[in-house]
C-alpha cells in the first residue's frame, strides 16, 4: 500500500476553526490504495514547512497533499504552482508578516504541482462536484509549505500538490458562501482516487 501525507492547518485570524484540518481528519484511514496519513500544521511562516518536511522524511509518502483554507470561494482549489515569495496581507499565528521575501534564496521562482492537476479538475468537474483551478496559492503559509515541498522532492517519485477548501456553513452567516464539509470530503476523496 502506497502513503499520502495531507496536512491541513490550525485556525488563523478571527477564524476558530479551519476547514483545512477539519475535512484531513474527516478522511478515512485508506482512500483506494493509499493509507492516509494526517498532520497538523500551525499556521506560523519557517515552523509549518520545518514540520512538514521532517513528518515527510518520518513517513517517505508517494503523496503530499497540502490543503489551507479560502474564504474567498465556495469551490475547491486545484492549485498549479507554488511560487518563491512570503508576501503575506495578514500576520501568521505568531505575529509576522513578511512582505516580499524569497522563500528561499537562489532557489526557482517557481514549482509546478506534480500532481495531474488538469486531470483531477476535470475528473471532478464530472462528478459535478465544485472544483476550479487555481494558478498559484498566494504568499501566505499555504504557499510557503507548497513551495518548500515541491523544492524538496523536486525530481523524485513523490508527487506534491496543493488545494484550497472553502469555509464551512458554521464559519459564515450566509451558507451560500460555504460547501458542507461532506461535500468537501468528498471532493479531496476523488482528488486522491485520481493520484
Amino acid at each position: 500500500m502506497k502513503t499520502l501525507l495531507i496536512t491541513g492547518f490550525d485556525p488563523f485570524a478571527h477564524y476558530t476553526m479551519n476547514p483545512s484540518w477539519e475535512v484531513a481528519q474527516a478522511l478515512p484511514e485508506t482512500i483506494n490504495n493509499y493509507h492516509i496519513h494526517k498532520l497538523r500544521l500551525p499556521n506560523i511562516f519557517g515552523l509549518a514547512p520545518r514540520l512538514l518536511l521532517e513528518e515527510a522524511q518520518r513517513v517517505q509518502p508517494d503523496v503530499i497533499l497540502m490543503t489551507g483554507m479560502n474564504s474567498g470561494t465556495t469551490k475547491i482549489d486545484i492549485n498549479l504552482a507554488a511560487l518563491n515569495i512570503k508576501d503575506a496581507l495578514i500576520e501568521d499565528n505568531m505575529g509576522r508578516r513578511p512582505w516580499n521575501e524569497p522563500i528561499l534564496a537562489d532557489a526557482p521562482a517557481a514549482y509546478f504541482a506534480t500532481i495531474p492537476v488538469h486531470e483531477i479538475v476535470r475528473s471532478l468537474r464530472a462528478q459535478k462536484l465544485p472544483v476550479q483551478l487555481e494558478f498559484a496559492s498566494g504568499g501566505y503559509v499555504c504557499n510557503e509549505i507548497f513551495y518548500r515541498a515541491a523544492h524538496a522532492y523536486a525530481g523524485t517519485t513523490t508527487k506534491v500538490g496543493f488545494v484550497h477548501v472553502p469555509l464551512l456553513p458554521e464559519m459564515v452567516m450566509d451558507e451560500n458562501m460555504a460547501l458542507p464539509l461532506e461535500k468537501t470530503v468528498e471532493a479531496l476523496q476523488a482528488i486522491i482516487k485520481e493520484l
